[in-house]
Parts: C-alpha cells; structure tokens; sequence
C-alpha cells in the first residue's frame, strides 16, 4: 500500500476506487492495521506514540460477551470481523495504549534496565517492553527486536541504544546498514547522514555486528565506527567488533576491507583477518574462522578451546550473573562447546559438570566455581 494513499485517507479521504484499494490492505493482516493506527495516531497529535498489541488484544477480547451457545459465538465472531475492517480497534476499548513501554531516564536505567533504551534526538527516552510492542515517531519505527530509522532531510541529532544484559537487537540505520547489538552494548548514531561528509556511528561499548552499505550508495561517503581507543572507515563490508573493556578492542572482518585506525598509526583488515588492539596499541593481527566471532548474532554460544574465565565472561552479559572462582587454574581451564542463547542456564552448567573438570553452586545470579569432586 502506498504511503502517500494511507496521508490522504487520514487527511482528506480516499475515492470509492482508492477506498476498496485501501480496505484490501487494511483487512489482509493485523499489521497492516497497527501500521495505519500508528500513522493515523502520528499525524494527529504529532507525537510519539507507542502500542502493546499484545494487551490491547487482550483488552479487546475481555469486551467480547461469552455464551454457551456455539452459533451465537460464530455470529459474534463474524460481527467482530466485519467490525475490525470496519471501525479502528481502540473503538471497543477503555484504554488502547496502556502498554509496558515507558518514558524513561537514561542515566537511572542505564546499568539496571532489563528493558531496552532508546533515547532519540529529540530527547525522548523510551524502553520497549518485554512482549510484542510497536513504536513509532517521526523518522523511526521499532519493536522488541529492531529499530528502522527512516531517511529524512530534516534536522539531524543523536540518537541512543542501550542493550542490556540477555538481550539482542538491530538497527537499520538512514543508509540501510544493519547493526546488530549483543547484550551488555551502546552505540551512538545520527538520525540522517545527508548533511555530513561521512557516516559515523560511535560504538560506546559492547559488541556489534555491521553490515555497512557502500560508498558508492552514498555519494562515496566512507562509514566510520568509533570506539574509545580506534576508529574503524569502511568503505562497505561486513565486520564485529567487541569493545566490553576499554583497554581492549577485538575487530573481525568478515568480508570487504576496513582500515584501522589507532593512535597515528593505520592498517588495513582483509576478510578472514581479526586484529586486537591493547590501549593505542596493535597486539596483533591473526587469521581466524570468522563464524567462531558472530555466531552470536545468530543465538548461538560458540566455544572453541575458550577458557572458562573467558565462557564466563560471555555468559554474563546474556544471563547477568558473576563468577567466583575458588582457584586460580580453574580459570585457564580449557572447554570447547555449542550452546543456544535460549538454554536454561543450569542446562549449560549441568553440561560442562558432565565434563567432569569442574563443578558450580548458583545461588541467586553469582556462580561459585569450584574443582570437580565424585
């Protein structure tokens, strides 16, 4: 459906032809229909406006008049049909909007939200809930799982996303690229890059995967990720870079060809290549198998002769828990594993045990670990 068709039904009405066009659409699934509430609510109040559908549906159903007589329940349902092409859904409700998402402070939330952040350019925060939510402004659409920001020629700022522990997410940003967002991350991007002579993104810490649009699709305008001790232009590629501690920075390239930048120095990745940056300093540069580094993205846990203190620091940021380990060699300790995100992390814990090399006490979100006894 054309958006400009969806502007002039809710400003001036459609034609008898335009309208059957219309309610074709608008009847074809239940997202079309939250698509046109969105916009409709948008261009109305000029606000942002956010839905649960989840539990305005769940509104809507408890309105419904039960009986134990089947047919009048088919006639009900054959009515609510009709009604729903019809009439917008808030019209059989209190409160259509009640919904988890909120306005929220980024500074409060920051460290202890199990919500994600987005605050955008305009100042508003919100934090998208836990079920399936939709949320739209002005230049961006988003649910639990992505955020689109829409090209514009508007005025241009800054816009945040924070991911917290146990989550992940996407960002498509002005340009088409898509970043993906591992749990524990931030990242700092601009509403549009039309007024800039480069595209750049800062990665505040955490881990990220890009799929960056070339040059050529953008007025040959190099893409730029920043972190705190390297900057990374690309001239259109694929590549993860982990940035949970300040002191160390791991870029992977999976396809392309980036150039690093660090201190006054320079070099460029080529795919397959991963380089560790230490402070301003180059540690190194290493062939690697690129799937072992971003298998995450894909809700995998991929452990290849990884130290336990290293699978601990990787379980953390998705189950939010500490590890306390009662001696020092059991954090050298070597373990090759394929886990899912969405397994129970006691099912992990009971897998490594079977490898009778160490043992686990959780209580609450610490883990002690201690040396395999029979």
């Amino acid at each position: 459906m054309e958006y400009s068709l969806l502007i002039k039904r809710i400003k001036r009405g459609l034609t008898p032809e335009e309208e059957k066009q219309f309610q074709d659409w608008y009847s074809s699934s239940e997202e079309h229909r939250q698509y046109y509430f969105k916009l409709k609510n948008y261009n109305q109040k000029n606000t942002t406006i956010q839905v649960n559908t989840s539990f305005a549906w769940k509104k809507f159903e408890s309105k419904i008049v039960k009986s134990d007589t089947s047919s009048w329940k088919y006639t009900v349902a054959a009515i609510l049909v009709i009604s729903l092409i019809s009439f917008p859904l808030y019209f059989f409700l209190n409160s259509p909007f009640d919904q988890e998402n909120q306005v929220v402070n980024i500074q409060e939330t920051e460290n202890k939200s199990d919500e994600i952040i987005f605050k955008d350019q305009n100042g508003n925060t919100i934090s998208f809930g836990k079920k399936d939510s939709f949320v739209a402004g002005g230049y961006y659409q988003a649910n639990k799982d992505k955020l689109k920001i829409d090209k514009t020629q508007g005025r241009s700022g800054t816009n945040t996303i924070i991911v917290p522990a146990g989550k992940q997410f996407t960002v498509e940003l002005s340009d088409g690229t898509r970043v993906t967002l591992n749990a524990k991350s931030k990242l700092e991007f601009p509403t549009s890059f039309e007024q800039s002579k480069k595209r750049e993104v800062v990665l505040v810490y955490g881990e990220a995967y890009f799929q960056v649009t070339s040059a050529l699709e953008n007025n040959g305008k190099k893409f730029i990720v920043k972190n705190s001790n390297q900057n990374i232009e690309v001239i259109g590629t694929s590549f993860n870079i982990e940035n949970y501690s300040e002191q160390k920075i791991v870029t992977t390239l999976v396809e392309g060809k980036v150039n690093l930048l660090y201190g006054k120095n320079a070099i460029a990745l080529i795919p397959g290549q991963q380089s560790i940056i230490e402070g301003n300093a180059l540690k190194e540069i290493k062939e690697v198998d690129v799937y072992d580094y971003i298998a995450w993205k894909d809700g995998m846990f991929l452990f290849k002769d990884e130290s336990l203190k290293g699978i601990f620091e990787v379980l953390s940021r998705w189950y939010d828990i500490e590890a306390d380990f009662q001696e020092k060699e059991l954090e050298e300790m070597k373990f090759n594993g394929r886990f899912k995100k969405d397994q129970n992390l006691e099912s992990i814990l009971r897998i490594i045990e079977n490898t009778k090399r160490a043992r686990f006490e959780l209580n609450g979100n610490k883990i002690k670990v201690m040396q395999y006894q029979e």
